[in-house]
C-alpha cells in the first residue's frame, strides 16, 4: 500500500518551523518528499509538500502530529 499525504501550509513564516521538526521525527517513515513552490508569486507566504509513506499506522501518526499546526490542511490518497 502507498499512502500520499498532501499537506498546505499557510502562513510559512509562523508554521514552518514546527512543520519541519514533526517531519524530520518522521524521516525513517517518509519514503519522499516533494515540495512544490507557487512560482507564480515570489516567495509565497503558502507551499504544499506531498509525501509518500508506505506505512498505513505511520501515516496515521504523522496526520495526527500535523493536524495540531495551525494553518495546515491535509489530504490522503491511498494506492
Amino acid at each position: 500500500m502507498t499512502i500520499i499525504i498532501g499537506i498546505k501550509l499557510n502562513d510559512k513564516g509562523n508554521n514552518a518551523i514546527e512543520l519541519q521538526r514533526i517531519l524530520t521525527d518522521f524521516g525513517c517513515d517518509i519514503k519522499l518528499r516533494i515540495g512544490i513552490n507557487n512560482a507564480s508569486f515570489l516567495c509565497s507566504d503558502t507551499g504544499i509538500i506531498l509525501l509518500q509513506v508506505e506505512n498505513r499506522e505511520s501515516a496515521i501518526r504523522l496526520e495526527n502530529s500535523l493536524i495540531n499546526i495551525s494553518g495546515i490542511e491535509l489530504e490522503r490518497m491511498i494506492f
